[in-house]
């Protein structure tokens, strides 16, 4: 077993653990920070532990809270913008194909 800790003090992100086939990034947002529309080429899941976020994709934005977490499929775009102080885990892996 390995444990990992996040800073609460970082400008925005940290990744906690980066393997070719898992990325763990913790974020820290100031409310009203944003993050640009971006893509990534993995798996992803956003678990927010702290504060509300926007989450948008090309067509639809929603606030996202501790215990609503977001799935997306690699290529997908997409935004954030927090709207309080906040604090999320985002869980980036290649998927094993069956």
């Amino acid at each position: 077993m390995k444990i990992y800790t996040g800073n609460t003090d970082i400008e925005l992100g940290e990744n906690l653990i980066d393997t070719p086939n898992q990325v763990v990034t913790h974020l820290v947002l100031d409310a009203g920070q944003a993050v640009p529309q971006h893509q990534a080429n993995f798996s992803v899941i956003v678990v927010p532990i702290k504060g509300k976020i926007l989450f948008s994709d090309a067509t639809h934005t929603e606030t996202i809270y501790p215990g609503k977490i977001v799935q997306m499929t690699p290529g997908e775009l997409h935004a954030l913008k927090a709207v309080e102080a906040s604090e999320l885990m985002v869980v980036k892996s290649t998927l094993a194909v069956d």
